[in-house]
């Protein structure tokens, strides 16, 4: 790992324990045991720095979606790979919640090219989850929940990051699977349901 990387990793961390406002480039150099001024050679400013780790994140998390396709089999494997990445990462430290959501509640204060990636990570996540809705839909395993595709979607997602907040508030992660099973239990029954009624 070079230097400018570790720099982000460890203002990825800072991040998720203080957020925005809270962590700075001294937090940075203690953690890593160098000068100030060699973060700076790296990322000018805090929002350089802030916007370059949130392009990595979005990247690492277009990553992920692409491995939950190929490695799932059917629609409500994929929400479930999507649901059992987060849950495990939950589970080693409750606090290693989304980035985005994280700091989307200090949206005002964040700059332009901040709040413009986030907004962007939210939309790709939950046109992510839309597709896998209407494969399910195309399959016959997705149950009629009143909603269009794509409130069905928004909903998920909702829950998704409801469900990490609840875990980072009481440190368990069992606060996260309660949230989610029972949502893919709604959309799509419990498993092996939805595919023995899709072979009828």
């Amino acid at each position: 790992m070079n230097r400018a990387d570790e720099i982000k990793k460890v203002a990825h961390a800072l991040m998720l324990q203080k957020g925005y406002r809270a962590f700075s480039y001294a937090d940075i150099a203690d953690v890593i045991g160098i000068q100030k001024a060699s973060i700076h050679y790296y990322f000018p400013s805090k929002d350089n720095l802030v916007h370059s780790v949130l392009q990595d994140y979005r990247r690492a998390a277009a990553d992920s979606l692409r491995s939950f396709e190929a490695n799932a089999k059917s629609p409500r494997e994929k929400l479930d790979r999507y649901f059992r990445y987060w849950k495990d990462k939950l589970a080693c430290e409750p606090t290693d919640m989304c980035l985005c959501a994280m700091l989307a509640s200090e949206e005002s204060i964040l700059p332009e090219e901040s709040r413009s990636e986030i907004q962007a990570h939210f939309e790709e996540m939950r046109a992510w989850i839309q597709r896998v809705l209407e494969e399910a839909k195309a399959s016959g395993i997705l149950r009629s929940c009143g909603g269009s595709s794509e409130v069905e979607a928004a909903s998920v997602l909702a829950a998704v990051h409801g469900g990490m907040i609840a875990t980072r508030a009481y440190r368990d992660a069992e606060q996260f699977s309660m949230v989610t099973e029972y949502v893919l239990e709604r959309l799509m029954g419990k498993s092996g349901d939805g595919e023995r009624g899709a072979g009828k």
